[in-house]
């Protein structure tokens, strides 16, 4: 009896050894869980809710001032700031205006004289103070007194050698010591399809060469030399695809190399620089050769140039299927003034063989 006793009180003191074991090494096996620093969450940024909308009296692209207002305020300020400044010169330029004239609006005169008679587009903000002196941030806007934009001429880059038309010859020293008057005196080259940073550039203008001529690979050459961190050349090759490849003219590797360098966009002179008030084929001369040129840059084509300057309402009506620009030999500077077709109508300047750099200085001439 005392033996059985013995090997049941053995037994119990086994398992109870055992499970002690096992729950010992259950404990050991579960992970140590090492407290971790919750980082603390952001707060929120404060959102700002402007208040106001910045209107003004109607200008026109003859405008030199016009008079600011804010409408819609929802508080009440006893003074109100207009910072502006000239978007092409950025917040370096800005000047800052006050209007106390709470019963209309707070009207304030603006005059381009303040930023000596520069146009483009400006950006207003504005800030209402309380009579606690406290600034409320209100309305921003843009208003735009429109640059006059110069689009040059040229057809050929090159001596002349007795072919052609004399005038229509630019040598490539004249042209280059044109572009370097460009280069030093802060005009922008611009391309069609970057029009709508015509009010947003200083001193903005446009280089186009007519007829696609062999020997505009000179002012390429000439472009990529003048070419900097600061200046940044571009231009407009006008060409008729059916001259391509022929004598005294441009091969389609010439194009694609010129449409693929950053600084030309090859744009349209017709397909066969047709004279096209006259021609029965009209509408096809306006539209393959759109779509030729399409075909070798892999490039839109946004742009036309009327060979000979040659053009009427039905020509017109046509282009405008077509294209979203269109330049004639008019002589002038353009400037929108919502006119009928204007985009389509727009002037040049020519500059010939005759051209004095004095001449030429005066046709670039920023208009005030």
């Amino acid at each position: 009896m005392k033996k059985v006793l013995m090997i049941v009180l053995l037994s119990s003191l086994a398992l109870t050894g055992c499970n002690t074991t096992i729950a010992k090494l259950k404990r050991e096996e579960k992970p140590s869980q090492t407290a971790v620093k919750s980082e603390p969450e952001p707060e929120p940024k404060p959102v700002i809710v402007t208040q106001g909308i910045v209107t003004w009296d109607p200008i026109t692209y003859e405008s030199k001032s016009t008079t600011l207002y804010i409408k819609d305020l929802k508080d009440t300020f006893t003074e109100v700031q207009y910072h502006v400044w000239r978007m092409a010169d950025g917040t370096g330029s800005k000047k800052v205006f006050s209007s106390k004239d709470r019963a209309n609006n707070f009207a304030l005169p603006l005059s381009l004289q303040a930023f000596d008679f520069k146009r483009g587009e400006y950006q207003i903000e504005t800030v209402g103070l309380k009579e606690d002196n406290q600034q409320v941030p209100l309305a921003k806007s843009a208003i735009t007194f429109q640059q006059y934009v110069p689009i040059l001429m040229y057809h050929g880059i090159d001596e002349y050698h007795g072919h052609g038309i004399k005038s229509l010859f630019v040598s490539p020293a004249k042209f280059e010591a044109q572009m370097k008057y460009l280069k030093d005196n802060g005009y922008t080259l611009l391309t069609f399809e970057n029009w709508s940073d015509i009010n947003k550039v200083n001193k903005p203008i446009f280089i186009t060469f007519d007829d696609g001529l062999k020997d505009n690979i000179n002012a390429l050459a000439i472009f990529q030399k003048l070419k900097d961190d600061h200046f940044q050349p571009t231009a407009t090759e006008y060409l008729f695809p059916n001259a391509l490849n022929t004598p005294g003219f441009l091969t389609t590797d010439d194009v694609k190399m010129m449409a693929n360098s950053g600084i030309f966009s090859v744009q349209s002179h017709t397909l066969n620089h047709a004279n096209l008030p006259f021609v029965p084929n009209m509408e096809e001369e306006i539209r393959d050769s759109k779509t030729r040129i399409e075909e070798i840059t892999g490039k839109p084509v946004i742009s036309i140039a009327y060979p000979v300057g040659l053009y009427d309402d039905r020509v017109v009506e046509t282009t405008k299927k077509y294209y979203q620009f269109a330049v004639t030999t008019n002589k002038g500077q353009f400037i929108e003034k919502n006119k009928p077709n204007e985009y389509l109508l727009m002037e040049r300047v020519g500059v010939f063989d005759f051209t004095t750099l004095d001449q030429f200085i005066a046709s670039v001439r920023e208009k005030k």
